[in-house]
């Protein structure tokens, strides 16, 4: 007997036919990886057999430190598993480390809070902390680049703030990590519902109890000199500013880098405007609505230049006024890109907003209802 085997067990053959279907298995997947469009069209055939997962949802404390655990804690399996199929792969294996340096001294130089967040984020959630800081702030050193649209438009009962989040999702598992997020109000700053996905402590969308929202498009790729990132900006404008003049002053006055598209919207005043800044470039273009439309894509408009962009000619024809027709221009071919993750409406005047998530593109889909505030 050989002394590597066990008495009285032998070694398990696997039966022909296994043998026979693993082959056919590999077989079909080698087939449909040289069809064009071949693997996406399997993905999609694999998802219609899966429940459409809802969005998660997380109320968060006030203090940075126990906001940080709380969100580490609550999501710390998929916070790992964008550390390993999504974050390392913004850059090569020799570059990654130079990048987390990056990230940390970009933390070093923002106010405090931000890092003490994340340390509590880092110690629940077994994620380094320098890594998540880099899953912070790599869109604005440049790498990588999303497409966003945005409609905002005085509606029949007020302000219809709507956005579709079109990213590359996420490693694909971006369809599970959809999360709403609750914060609570402490002295200082304000109570927000935000969107995003797990591990980041910036916003996608916002909108606080004032009736201030505000959506991000990006515009361009940054050239990496980021001293303070957009997402994170989102959010502290909104938990700082309750009026509409209070959050354009702060966007005048942030630091050069990201190159941005933010929408912006006062839902008791009835105010609107786009704010743009092209790359590399401290400038920042302001657009105001026509006739009660205000329309962004993934390009710098200037101040009225409306008239050759598909998303505003498309919205301008249908003329939304209530959520059901914000949801069906989302959803138009011309409007919609395939890699849309989450579209979202803020209806602030009826203290609720709608959201499609949980396939892609996710404004094909049913937009669910939930309260604001």
């Amino acid at each position: 007997m050989k002394n590597h085997e066990v008495p009285g067990k032998r070694k398990m053959k696997i039966p022909r036919w296994r043998l026979v279907l693993y082959c056919v298995i590999f077989l079909i997947l080698g087939i449909i990886s040289v069809i064009p469009g071949g693997t996406a069209a399997f993905r999609a055939k694999v998802m219609a057999l899966l429940p459409v997962p809802r969005p998660h949802e997380l109320v968060l404390s006030p203090d940075p430190e126990k906001r940080g655990r709380e969100h580490g804690e609550k999501f710390r399996w998929q916070i790992m598993f964008l550390d390993k199929l999504y974050i390392r792969y913004f850059a090569s294996k020799e570059k990654f480390p130079y990048y987390l340096e990056r990230a940390a001294e970009v933390f070093q130089g923002m106010d405090p809070r931000w890092t003490r967040e994340l340390k509590g984020m880092a110690d629940t959630s077994g994620v380094n902390l320098k890594t998540l800081m880099l899953g912070n702030s790599f869109l604005d050193m440049g790498l990588n680049a999303s497409g966003c649209r945005q409609i905002i438009v005085k509606g029949n009962s007020g302000v219809l703030h709507s956005h579709n989040l079109d990213w590359d999702n996420l490693g694909g598992i971006g369809n599970y990590l959809v999360t709403i997020f609750r914060s609570s109000p402490q002295q200082g700053r304000y109570r927000t519902v935000h969107l995003g996905f797990p591990g980041m402590i910036g916003v996608l969308d916002i909108i606080n109890e004032h009736g201030i929202a505000l959506s991000f498009d990006q515009v361009g790729i940054s050239n990496g000199k980021t001293h303070l990132p957009v997402f994170i900006a989102m959010r502290d404008i909104a938990e700082t500013c309750d009026t509409f003049e209070k959050a354009e002053a702060y966007i005048r006055k942030m630091p050069p880098g990201m190159p941005f598209c933010l929408g912006v919207s006062d839902a008791k005043t009835g105010t609107m405007a786009v704010f743009e800044r092209e790359f590399n470039d401290s400038n920042v273009f302001k657009r105001l609505p026509v006739d009660g439309i205000l329309t962004a894509d993934n390009s710098i408009w200037g101040e009225n230049n409306t008239k050759h962009h598909t998303v505003d000619l498309v919205t301008r024809e249908k003329n939304p006024r209530n959520p059901l027709e914000i949801q069906s221009l989302l959803r138009h071919p011309k409007i919609m890109l395939g890699c849309n993750i989450y579209s979202l409406i803020f209806d602030y005047q009826n203290n609720c907003f709608y959201l499609a998530s949980g396939s892609v593109p996710a404004a094909e889909g049913i937009f669910r209802k939930f309260p604001l505030f």
